[in-house]
């Protein structure tokens, strides 16, 4: 009988998972009451905040933008902070740069100067006159005088790059002069947080981000006849759109209809947007509590608007509202029906993870081949677009809501994004068998010997072994555990922790510790196992004996993974009878027999295929005819 890969004899010593130790930093915060052993944050939780002034014209003739960003870094932190840590991701492009992905170089960030409280600091300088120093993708400065906790100051940085063409850079670039999407586009403050201090690693490419939340004002510069959409709420409405464009929106925010908002004659008659003697408009913007900004500009998109009602928004039992907007070029198909997939997706999440706490929530075509998430914005290729736009906009929970470290865990990000994906897209379609595709897709993985730890830096996977440990596994892990906790104490376990963690940066800790504290239930060997290790389960039937009027079923444990076995028998009758072989069972032993009735001719193992196991061939016994 074939083993699954890694699998241990059914004569084996079961092996039990290691308890998951907490880093000296994670029980220092415990202790200093940032965190708690529960998984709630502690009373003394804090997280530092930054105010952005960002101000940049795009040329796009020339593929390229000016900018300046106005910084003020906020320290909440209980001490003083003797630099600032700032991501420059558009050196992720320079040539040399060390990256995960296969880029066309351009000279990144071109920094012009930077100022510290209004003093231009020396780029040059060398030895104890460095104030600044710059290394791939990040920027340190360090300050004259430590910030005190409740200080703040403000960094000042003129830069301008050029902006990368579709494909030669990934979640970012242009097609011809016609559409642009700018994300990393502006240097950025690293996270400073209560477990780990500065938590600043190199952008390499694969690995994704970490982000403290901010405020933000921005003021972006394009011609006439180009729509700007980004985070944050448009402020001068007025002074960019055309009349048309303004009534269809307010007819859009009362409406739960798709309202077109500019349509193709708008663009054929070159009424896209209002009209400017200097032949260029600038857009204002504004954002709050966010933890970044992206900025999508274009000449031939058509604009879908609607809304969407946000359940307890406002409080219990007190709706709110949302803005839903769709951009997109007019041959891209299935587009048209993209504000709709937005809408669907924001409502159901909000009434089943957490309300949505932003004003809009805008969808991009075009770019890139998959998708990319930055806060009330999203940017998506034309292929699987009401998969990708949903997943992408669930990423609004998962970072954008809940501040995880993208690049350390990123499963926390990806997985939790695509369980919820299948769920959301399941309600909008009808469809109840994705929980079982998922599952059946990570057996077949295992099977092929391509079972990768989750619990890795994103960095340090090859991009198939990325997918599977951030996306799919940590997916069907969640389904799994769904199943054993039952609806109610899951679906309760995650909504505490988005309420707890929202505008927060939780640790994979407190996810599990969440789970376990609302489930009443040591979860810890289960997270172990399935996040830690690269362990299988392997249930199979061993036999099936009549004896005295009874039919005995014996059940083997093949793998090292634990975890109970659901058997369900079918008499002749037809009728069907389940027992489960309980966790306890399999720390002690390797068989089980279970008792059932006379007359059985069929046994299954996993009738629901809601567990992980590796190999379902034998799972099933038949009685010979």
């Amino acid at each position: 009988m074939a083993l699954c890969v890694g699998q241990t004899p059914p004569t084996a010593r079961r092996i039990v998972p290691y308890p998951i130790d907490l880093s000296p930093a994670f029980q220092a915060a415990i202790a200093n009451g940032t965190r708690t052993a529960s998984g709630r944050p502690g009373p003394k939780h804090w997280t530092n905040h930054a105010v952005y002034t960002l101000t940049a014209e795009l040329d796009p003739a020339n593929a390229r933008l000016q900018g300046r960003a106005v910084m003020t870094y906020e320290n909440r932190s209980p001490g003083a902070l003797d630099r600032l840590v700032v991501h420059l991701y558009q050196n992720l492009m320079k040539a040399g740069a060390q990256r995960t992905r296969t880029v066309v170089p351009t000279d990144g960030f071109e920094i012009a100067e930077v100022r510290l409280a209004g003093v231009q600091l020396k780029l040059t300088a060398r030895g104890r006159d460095r104030q600044v120093t710059v290394a791939d993708t990040l920027m340190t400065v360090r300050l004259p005088e430590p910030l005190a906790s409740g200080a703040k100051v403000t960094l000042e940085i003129d830069y301008a790059f050029a902006v990368p063409k579709a494909g030669d850079a990934p979640r970012m670039g242009h097609e011809s002069d016609n559409v642009f999407y700018l994300g990393y586009w502006y240097p950025q403050f690293a996270v400073y947080d209560d477990v780990n201090g500065w938590v600043a690693d190199e952008h390499r490419g694969n690995g994704e981000f970490y982000m403290d939340y901010a405020d933000y004002d921005l003021a972006i510069t394009a011609p006439v006849g180009y729509l700007v959409r980004a985070t944050g709420e448009l402020q001068n409405a007025d002074e960019v759109l055309t009349p048309k464009a303004r009534d269809a929106l307010a007819t859009a925010s009362t409406n739960h209809e798709i309202v077109h908002v500019v349509d193709k004659e708008d663009l054929a008659a070159g009424n896209a947007t209002a009209k400017a003697e200097s032949g260029k408009l600038c857009w204002r913007f504004r954002a709050e509590n966010v933890r970044d900004a992206a900025v999508s500009i274009a000449k031939t998109y058509l604009w879908d608007a609607t809304h969407a009602v946000i359940a307890d928004k406002e409080g219990p039992g007190k709706n709110g509202t949302a803005m839903i907007h769709a951009v997109y070029e007019a041959n891209a198909g299935e587009w048209v029906r993209a504000a709709r997939y937005v809408q669907h997706t924001i409502e159901y999440m909000s009434a089943h993870v957490h309300p949505y706490p932003w004003p809009h929530m805008t969808a991009c075509e075009g770019i890139i081949g998959g998708g990319m998430e930055y806060p009330m914005m999203t940017i998506c290729g034309r292929r699987g677009a009401a998969g990708t736009i949903a997943h992408e906009t669930i990423h609004m929970w998962f970072p954008m809501l809940l501040g995880s470290n993208e690049k350390r865990y990123a499963w926390q990000d990806e997985g939790f994004t695509s369980f919820w994906t299948t769920l959301c897209r399941g309600n909008f379609t009808g469809s109840k068998n994705g929980a079982q595709r998922t599952i059946a897709q990570y057996a077949n993985q295992v099977r092929g010997g391509g079972d990768v730890s989750c619990m890795r830096h994103a960095d340090t996977y090859g991009s198939d072994d990325f997918g599977f440990a951030s996306y799919s596994k940590p997916e069907a892990i969640l389904h799994q555990l769904r199943a054993l906790l039952g609806d109610e104490t899951f679906f309760a376990a995650f909504r505490r922790y988005a309420a707890d963690w929202a505008w927060k940066h939780p640790y994979p800790h407190d996810f599990f510790r969440t789970f376990s504290d609302v489930a009443r239930l040591d979860l810890e060997p289960y997270f172990r196992t399935w996040f830690f290790e690269t362990w299988q389960l392997d249930h199979a039937v061993g036999g099936v004996e009549g004896k005295d009027g009874k039919t005995l079923v014996s059940i083997e444990d093949r793998g090292r993974a634990v975890h109970p076995a659901v058997v369900e028998v079918t008499y002749g009758d037809e009728r069907k009878e389940r027992q489960t072989v309980a966790v306890g069972t399999w720390w002690s032993s390797t068989n089980a027999v279970l008792e059932f009735g006379p007359d059985v001719v069929a046994v299954q193992i996993d009738p629901d295929t809601a567990s992980l196991d590796c190999d379902r061939k034998n799972n099933r016994w038949s009685k010979p005819k």
